[in-house]
């Protein structure tokens, strides 16, 4: 009977922790939940065994991020072509390799008997940031839905992001989680203490945010603009690869392009590979756009497949070229971070059964270089930051552009593949904190939206619906400054590997004595 209640504790604690980081991410967005979310979470392996600790955080990662990336299956059936079953088991190979960042985090928490210690909350905190920013670089990375991007939506928090990026936020929310921990078990040490710092921390952290947000806006009215136009061609991804519907696709643009440009805008942006042909050759569709754009006469970006033939191989790119208003390309940029079973297959030779869901004859290959495309406008150089759909969540990819002296951010995209998912809300989101990190304007196109505007103080200015046909145009300020961030990049990671590595070699021999006691 004791067991029974026992387990049944245990599943609804699980539970708790579960639903709460669940809901907190977009598209539910109720990101107050992920401040208490890990609460049960740490309850449950509280006064456990190592290995009970990671087996839980394992089950717990499952549960999480199979609710977090389902959207993956709709991508590879309807466009990858797999079978259900196949895609199935990507997507759960993806999820087992991510819950072991869980499982990890259990069972660093219970051997190093963090919370046997006054310091407790802030080494929970450090231990999660370090495995947070281990995951969005190790194997190429895949930092999606990050614990500090639940928090996008709280404008005055987020603010700090400038000088600790989103890993400073992660480490603020999981911090106020083992704090809160803390106060409810009365055998924890340094609980008083702990929690008059946390929320004297936090006082400091919503202070900053309304300076911030109070200073940038002032700044933004400041600013020189640029009037920018998006087109969101909504186009179906099952027939746009198709030779026969290239014209009707040209048509679409053209005429939303069209009509926007009565508006004046001073740049036009359509969205990742809105061509679904080769540019670089000619052709009646390449002739078609330059000289709809020397009508126009104003510059474009325009996202299209490319291609480069070396040695008697192809090597095919995702490219954005930008074309002035006389209609000559004097730009590109190929991208550089590749979406692994999207854009290419990983380990080829062993997985050559495996499609590339992206629609060419072979697998993308990465661009080399991370440099802004420049474009003269009114006697004024402008330097734009090219961020191609994946490239968005990646911070260290923005701040490299940003370093760079661009003075706005665009994101072209193609969200298409993701249909009415969870995933274009989640994709959208993490692109606010791009923009504050490094205090940039960011213009976002999107095939089927979220297309938008998003400003340096992380506020969505304009936003469009999700697969309807429309355009957006907006100004947006150029900032030339460079952040804290943007500077010295994600130094409070590296400051978590310190303290975790100095907590451990300066304890080791507690930590060793009460490991043999369990």
């Amino acid at each position: 009977m004791v067991k029974i209640i026992y387990m049944r504790r245990i599943h609804f604690l699980s539970l708790l922790t579960i639903l709460s980081l669940l809901l907190s991410f977009p598209p539910c967005g109720l990101y107050p939940l992920a401040w208490s979310a890990f609460v049960p979470f740490f309850e449950v392996i509280n006064n456990t065994t190592p290995s009970f600790a990671f087996k839980y955080g394992f089950g717990i990662g499952i549960a999480v991020f199979l609710g977090l990336l389902y959207w993956i299956v709709h991508s590879l059936t309807v466009y990858g072509h797999l079978s259900l079953w196949f895609s199935l088991s990507l997507l759960f190979l993806l999820v087992i390799y991510l819950s072991f960042y869980f499982a990890i985090f259990g069972y660093l928490l219970v051997k190093l008997k963090v919370f046997e210690t006054n310091l407790a909350p802030w080494l929970t905190g450090a231990i999660w940031t370090g495995l947070e920013y281990i995951r969005g670089h190790l194997l190429t990375g895949f930092p999606w839905c990050l614990l500090g991007d639940s928090q996008y939506r709280w404008l005055t928090f987020i603010q700090i992001a400038d000088i600790g990026g989103i890993y400073l936020l992660s480490f603020l929310v999981i911090t106020a989680n083992a704090c809160l921990f803390c106060i409810f078990k009365r055998e924890m040490k340094g609980r008083l203490l702990n929690t008059i710092f946390m929320l004297f921390v936090l006082f400091l952290v919503l202070l900053y945010g309304r300076y911030q947000l109070k200073s940038w806006h002032k700044k933004m009215v400041q600013a020189p603009k640029i009037k920018v136009g998006l087109v969101q061609g909504n186009i179906d991804e099952s027939q746009k690869w198709d030779p026969a519907f290239q014209d009707f696709t040209l048509k679409i643009y053209a005429e939303l392009s069209q009509k926007m440009a009565l508006k004046k805008p001073q740049l036009i942006v359509w969205p990742e590979t809105a061509l679904p042909f080769f540019f670089q050759q000619p052709s009646p569709n390449r002739k078609f756009v330059l000289n709809f754009i020397r009508q126009t006469k104003i510059p474009f970006l325009i996202g299209a497949p490319a291609y480069k033939l070396s040695f008697k191989k192809v090597y095919y790119y995702n490219r954005a070229y930008l074309i002035n208003k006389k209609g000559e390309v004097i730009g590109y940029y190929d991208k550089t971070h590749l979406v692994p079973f999207g854009e290419y297959v990983p380990l080829r030779r062993f997985l050559s059964f495996i499609p590339a869901v992206a629609a060419t004859e072979g697998d993308f290959y990465p661009g080399k270089v991370i440099s802004p495309l420049s474009l003269r406008i009114n006697g004024k150089n402008l330097h734009l930051g090219i961020l191609i759909c994946f490239e968005g969540i990646f911070p260290q990819i923005s701040r490299e552009f940003a370093l760079k002296g661009a003075n706005f951010l665009i994101n072209i995209t193609n969200d298409a593949w993701f249909g009415y998912t969870s995933a274009p809300y989640q994709h959208f989101a993490m692109l606010v904190f791009r923009a504050i990190e490094n205090r940039r304007s960011i213009v976002r196109c999107a095939n089927t939206g979220f297309s938008a505007f998003i400003l340096p103080t992380g506020e969505i200015a304009k936003r469009s619906e999700l697969f309807q046909r429309q355009y957006l145009i907006n100004d947006i300020p150029l900032i030339q400054a460079k952040s804290f961030y943007t500077l010295h990049g994600d130094i409070l990671a590296y400051g978590c590997f310190c303290v975790i590595l100095v907590w451990v070699v300066s304890n080791r021999r507690w930590i060793w004595k009460k490991s043999e006691k369990i």
